[in-house]
């Protein structure tokens, strides 16, 4: 049996056993007459056990719809069964109504149980994950950089009409993509450090803008920046701080197709200083927000998918915030935001 098939044969058992109790406690309430009803009251109790059960397997919604059945055949019965209004009656409504309050109760506390163990579980999976890529990061490190090294000191000694210059600059340009993808990984699988100290943002910024402006121009894509003309220092690694800049510029150029402009604007809100960077690519679907700043996720035929959670992580531990968000309509395209503490330090 498939293992789809035998998940879907354990919840129709688990099904059946609430059913069956449900059933089963209300077909004794119904043989019972209404004058002994102090049998009712322990009887009530007992519908407990099928609501534990159903919020147990099924969480907030299994048990929200165990008591709904519950209540629907309480209700009933008392229309049917009791007549009058009675003692006996008015606490078996405040017992009805406390079993709801339970069921409540019970399901959000098992959805809360049921995530954060999905929290633990992706962090152990990423942890093995890390270290997984540093071991293989390490094994190809070594035969890259001498591959790429050989490959560069050969191209420069041949002449440029030679016939295999232009196979050899391929095995240069591979070799050397591969050899920063191997760096991704190892800066992913390494404890991350940063060395604060004053430093002005736009001046960074500035600094990113003018690398990146090659990628630009080979896309066609236009580079705008609105920068602040108020004072935009902070506490922080001025190198790390640039790797994120480069990484969100960069994303923004490959997204935008070309004769668009990607803006970078920057500005003050309080105590943070805010960086944005908005593309006019095609924005990002639901899959992509949910996964964004997943380690190894991405839809890029280049890349490994870890520039974007690199950059959670250095901003992170600048004790700032990164986000985004689409952009205002009818503009197409995400913006991302950075935001820092301008006066506190960070943490190294």
């Amino acid at each position: 049996m498939s293992g789809f098939g035998a998940m879907v044969t354990k919840n129709t058992l688990k099904v059946i056993i609430i059913t069956a109790s449900i059933a089963l406690l209300s077909i004794v309430i119904v043989l019972t007459r209404h004058t002994q009803y102090h049998y009712h009251s322990v009887y009530r109790e007992f519908y407990l056990i099928p609501l534990v059960l159903a919020a147990f397997w099924f969480g907030l919604r299994g048990a929200l719809v165990a008591s709904g059945v519950i209540t629907v055949f309480y209700v009933i019965f008392l229309a049917f069964f009791w007549y009058g209004l009675s003692a006996e009656k008015i606490n078996a409504f405040i017992e009805i109504v406390f079993l709801n309050g339970m069921a409540i109760i019970l399901g959000v506390l098992r959805e809360r149980e049921k995530r954060e163990h999905r929290r633990v579980q992706k962090v152990e999976n990423l942890a093995l994950i890390g270290k997984t890529v540093s071991g293989i990061a390490h094994d190809m490190k070594v035969p890259l950089v001498a591959i790429a090294g050989f490959a560069g000191r050969i191209l420069k000694k041949l002449q440029q009409d030679d016939p295999h210059r232009e196979q050899l600059a391929i095995i240069y340009q591979e070799s050397q993509r591969l050899e920063n993808m191997v760096k991704d990984m190892l800066d992913y699988a390494r404890p991350l450090k940063v060395n604060p100290k004053r430093e002005d943002v736009n001046r960074l910024l500035q600094e990113s803008v003018a690398l990146v402006q090659g990628l630009a121009a080979d896309k066609e894509v236009g580079l705008e920046a609105a920068l602040t003309a108020e004072p935009c220092e902070a506490a922080l690694d001025p190198g790390r701080m640039k790797q994120v800049f480069i990484n969100l510029l960069t994303n923004a150029i490959q997204a935008s197709p070309p004769g668009e402009t990607v803006h970078i604007r920057s500005r003050s809100a309080n105590s943070r200083v805010v960086v944005e960077v908005s593309d006019h690519g095609p924005g990002l679907t639901a899959e992509q927000k949910e996964n964004i700043f997943t380690p190894f996720f991405t839809t890029k035929k280049e890349g490994i998918g870890l520039g974007l959670i690199m950059v959670k992580n250095i901003v992170t531990a600048h004790a700032g915030e990164v986000s985004f968000s689409d952009n205002p309509a009818p503009e197409p395209g995400v913006t991302f935001r950075v935001t820092l503490p301008r006066e506190e330090a960070a943490e190294p």
